[in-house]
């Protein structure tokens, strides 16, 4: 079925395609209540070399070349199932990671929450935030590392306004208009097709009926009707006598 019959079907069956737009806006509705917009705030936090190692008058963050080990321990420890139910507690509608930042070759952690409100997400990032020097801390105090050479921590940036997160919402919307109009153009097309094939036989059969009616013979007559027809025949065929002028 080429583009121009398709718009004539659509245009042919315009109710079916009112009654598919509704359906499909009832589906996009429904895609916007069910799934909730999410709210997300971030920090950035780096770690700082040991006091030990920093020479007296030296700048810190010269040595921030080393702390990629910890920063990777850390973030796997900090994402963590334990770590996770130890922030967030029963609230499965929070979530937060955290992850090296990609703009950066430094040990700079890059935390990311959400939740669904805004004053729950700026509660859960400050939370995860100063749960992290906490984390470290207690990591460096299972190996039974001396004060002036545990690695610190800093908090370089934090956000105090949450962010509105639709991004699957919109997909799910996405995903229920495209498969209600492709389900309704469907549709469309398969009773076009289904009423095209019907269409040969009613006409065949209005013509049968229409030769039975108008034909010599009807095949439901009775035996006596054919039989006084057949008498009627034979007399008509009946020879007559010629006479000729001679008399004989």
């Amino acid at each position: 079925m080429v583009l121009s019959d398709m718009l004539r079907s659509l245009l042919r069956r315009w109710y079916i395609v009112v009654l598919g737009a509704i359906l499909t806006a009832a589906g996009v509705y429904g895609a916007y209540t069910v799934t909730p917009v999410t709210y997300s705030a971030t920090s950035t936090v780096v770690l700082l070399p040991p006091e030990k190692s920093v020479k007296d008058g030296d700048n810190p963050y010269l040595y921030l070349g080393g702390l990629g080990q910890a920063l990777n321990v850390l973030v796997i420890t900090m994402n963590s199932a334990a770590s996770q139910e130890e922030v967030i507690g029963s609230n499965p509608d929070q979530s937060f990671t955290l992850e090296q930042d990609a703009t950066s070759t430094g040990p700079i952690i890059q935390i990311s929450v959400a939740a669904p409100t805004d004053s729950q997400a700026i509660t859960l990032v400050e939370k995860v935030t100063s749960q992290v020097p906490i984390t470290l801390n207690a990591l460096q105090d299972e190996l039974k590392v001396p004060a002036d050479a545990k690695i610190g921590t800093m908090t370089l940036a934090q956000t105090h306004e949450a962010e509105t997160e639709n991004k699957r919402q919109l997909q799910l919307m996405a995903v229920a208009a495209g498969g209600g109009s492709v389900a309704t153009v469907l549709f469309v097309a398969a009773l076009d097709k289904f009423l095209a094939k019907r269409k040969p036989k009613n006409k065949r059969r209005k013509s049968d009926d229409k030769h039975d009616g108008n034909g010599s013979a009807e095949p439901n007559q009775s035996l006596p009707d054919v039989a006084a027809r057949l008498e009627t025949t034979e007399a008509r065929l009946t020879v007559q006598p010629v006479r000729f002028a001679n008399g004989t």
